[in-house]
């Protein structure tokens, strides 16, 4: 249940309404941080290794980690623990607009998910 709500709160924050888009809000983290995992120290880090330049490596490092901490874990909750630990970073630019932080949140997603089906 609580890998639904947070879907649908990611769907929501990526989509949002028709017009003027509501500000960037990122996942508390408190939600995706699960203890099978390593709670929030994980996500933590993983925001810090996220936020280097060579994120296609460290995606997939870290999918590759997820599975072997909690191997239940599917390809969902595993896209949203990393679009939530990436969505600071995306946001913390003060000159990147919206649409742009939206775009960075959009690709990463997309990302995970082509990783996660190969």
């Amino acid at each position: 249940m609580t890998k639904l709500i947070l879907s649908a709160a990611l769907a929501l924050l990526l989509v949002g309404c028709e017009g003027a888009a509501p500000p960037v809000e990122c996942p508390d983290l408190s939600v995706v941080a699960l203890a099978s995992i390593g709670g929030g120290g994980f996500i933590d880090g993983l925001a810090n290794r996220l936020a280097g330049s060579d994120r296609e490596n460290t995606i997939t490092e870290v999918i590759g980690e997820i599975h072997r901490r909690d191997p239940a874990l599917g390809a969902d909750a595993i896209t949203n623990i990393l679009v939530a630990a990436d969505c600071p970073n995306a946001a913390a630019n003060p000159d990147r607009s919206e649409a742009a932080v939206r775009a960075r949140i959009a690709a990463l997603r997309a990302q995970v998910d082509q990783l996660l089906v190969n």
